[in-house]
């Protein structure tokens, strides 16, 4: 009984500790506001406005008013919707959510750390030192903090904590018997399929379960934790294969199968210098050398990257030869290297995704690679010579204490780069991150100011970096059109009606053309722009207020209908079509449009609109 309490009062120490560093490091993160992906995610997805939209939320991938995507995160969106109710758009409680649940998912780690450690054998002060340590420093790595700060990032978060549970709950039923096996087994079942509903990268969780059981040779556990990965599947493909789902995109090959290799290598040596030493950090990383003619500033970055390959290289010989040494040396350190290769894989260059490197990537791995190092650090200092043992131990605790004080501090001053949108495109271009779509966003925020001089700089620079981008050459036909430069609107539009994602918007922007030419308005072009591409509520919008202010008010309701019958959950069209029929003198139907408006909207604002 005494061992138990002091237990858990270390237990609980370590909780509070790892907690209070978390909350500490990202701390200034709470006075940050929505950028980049936040307001696509949150800003105008219709689907979190109302607790009623949470069952339709399931039916959608992510981006449903942005370009389609392959991400189905229905939990990460359910986050959303809680919050919207709770605070509607105030970023801070945002924030702070995700802060809570990167402190959840350190938690999680910690009690699974410590678990896998018991099943090796390892002693309960020697496991809960090795764990703690671990978990402190991955929770506040800075290289975590794309996760963490950037509330669009926060699928990382409930992915892993949620994995970290399911793989703790799976580890803790195969050592109990009876029914609280069953129950830790189908506590388990549901704490993975939130995490492969809150992620793509609860699918590597699966693996992981079943990796330790396989790696201890006790084939009735990996046959039990098989059953509960192919039941949280099934539930899961269930939801995913018949959600709303538009093909993405492709704006450029993948890289050929040669050079994947080359790419892989790049890609451990950029990740193994953010883990060691992350001063750089930025997003938008990318590995691929882009040469940009014969001059010094291409040659030296190609040179760079050659020498980053070649790194790279020693560096998968290094970790090869630290697995086969700790195969037999070390059972815990090997099943931890095991463990960090298989959720580091995916990410690795070996598949092709829709970057080449990211830094939450690493969010799950890193994981696993931190548990590793500290399994073999603790091997490392109890050596055969007591006073030896006792100075190395010494050496290595102010090492790791410092390394521990540059981490906190590097992570709280990381989170001031999410302050608002300018702050986080111009220093996430400045760091490094100069990629065509950072360019873009920037060149759009400058557009939406009116600083068009300067938008048309970054957007040129966008197509110096992806000649041919299509939506730095729409928004290049934005900018001319806001000068009055008609001859340029209309070559940059003749260029982007020819490429499919941008074709809707081009078709748009030209009908605004002939209005400002010619003083017409071309119904058929925005009926055209309409019908083009999956649902587009900004263009069809635009054609349901031009058509009510040429006089078809009521084909603009029969059109506002139609687009309802489809996306019944938006309640800005339940608002508009609500304002037509007043206007058309049908108040009863006014009022029940207005009605369904607030139901799908709990924070509604009709800003005095008379019905």
């Amino acid at each position: 009984m005494i061992l138990s309490n002091s237990f858990l009062v270390k237990k609980s120490f370590a909780v509070l500790l790892i907690t209070a560093a978390v909350f500490t490091s990202y701390a200034p993160a709470l006075r940050d506001g929505f950028v980049w992906d936040d307001t696509a995610l949150i800003l105008r997805d219709p689907l979190i406005r109302s607790w009623r939209l949470i069952p339709e939320g399931f039916n959608h991938f992510l981006f449903v008013d942005a370009t389609a995507s392959d991400f189905y995160r229905p939990i990460q969106r359910l986050t959303y919707t809680l919050e919207y109710a709770a605070f509607a758009l105030r970023p801070m409680p945002y924030h702070l959510t995700s802060i809570i649940c990167h402190a959840a998912a350190a938690i999680a780690f910690l009690f699974l750390a410590e678990e896998l450690l018991l099943i090796f054998g390892i002693e309960p002060n020697r496991r809960r030192l090795i764990a703690s340590a671990a978990t402190l420093a991955w929770a506040i790595h800075p290289v975590q903090s794309a996760a963490v700060v950037y509330i669009s990032g926060r699928a990382d978060p409930l992915a892993a904590g949620f994995g970290f549970l399911g793989f703790y709950l799976i580890l803790r039923g195969l050592r109990a018997s009876g029914r609280n096996g069953l129950f830790f087994l189908v506590a388990a079942t549901v704490a993975l399929l939130l995490s492969i509903l809150s992620k793509e990268t609860g699918l590597i969780v699966f693996l992981l379960a079943m990796t330790v059981p396989a790696l201890r040779k006790n084939w009735v556990a990996t046959l039990k934790t098989a059953g509960v990965v192919v039941f949280a599947g099934v539930v899961y493909l269930s939801l995913r294969l018949p959600a709303e789902h538009f093909p993405v995109p492709v704006l450029r090959a993948p890289a050929p199968l040669l050079v994947r290799p080359i790419l892989v290598a790049r890609a451990l040596a950029e990740y193994a210098g953010l883990i060691v030493f992350p001063l750089n950090l930025h997003m938008d990383r990318s590995i691929e050398t882009q040469p940009s003619g014969f001059n010094d500033a291409s040659l030296t970055a190609a040179a760079w990257r050659e020498l980053q390959t070649l790194l790279g290289i020693l560096l998968i010989v290094a970790a090869v030869y630290w697995m086969i040494r700790a195969r037999k040396r070390n059972p815990a350190l090997f099943a931890c290297l095991v463990l960090a290769a298989i959720s580091y894989l995916p990410f690795s260059g070996i598949l092709v995704l829709n970057a080449s490197v990211a830094e939450h990537w690493l969010y799950l791995p890193t994981a696993f690679l931190l548990l590793a190092v500290a399994i073999e650090a603790a091997e490392f200092v109890q050596t055969k010579n007591g006073r030896q043992r006792s100075t190395i131990r010494l050496v290595a605790i102010a090492i790791f204490t410092m390394w521990l004080v540059f981490l906190g501090v590097r992570t709280f001053a990381r989170t001031f780069d999410w302050k608002d949108q300018r702050t986080f495109l111009e220093r996430t271009i400045a760091s490094g991150g100069d990629s065509a779509r950072m360019f873009i966003n920037l060149g759009d925020l400058e557009l939406d100011e009116g600083r068009l001089k300067e938008a048309k700089m970054h957007l040129e620079a966008a197509l110096r970096k992806e000649p041919g981008q299509p939506l730095a050459i729409l928004n290049l036909a934005a900018v001319a059109l806001k000068q009055n430069d008609f001859k340029a609107a209309r070559e940059q539009l003749q260029r982007a009606i020819r490429i499919p994602l941008v074709e809707p918007q081009a078709h748009e922007f030209l009908a605004v053309l002939e209005n400002r030419e010619e003083g017409r308005v071309d119904l058929l072009r925005l009926r055209l722009a309409a019908r083009t591409g999956p649902p587009n509520w900004s263009i069809e919008r635009r054609y349901v207020k031009v058509l009510d202010e040429s006089g078809a008010t009521a084909q603009a309701i029969g059109e506002l209908q139609a687009c309802l019958r489809r996306e019944w959950y938006r309640a800005e069209s339940w608002k508009l079509l609500s304002w037509l029929l007043a206007k058309s003198g049908r108040r009863q139907e006014a009022l029940e449009a207005l009605a369904q408006a607030r139901a799908y909207d709990v924070h509604l604002e009709m800003h005095g609109d008379a019905l």
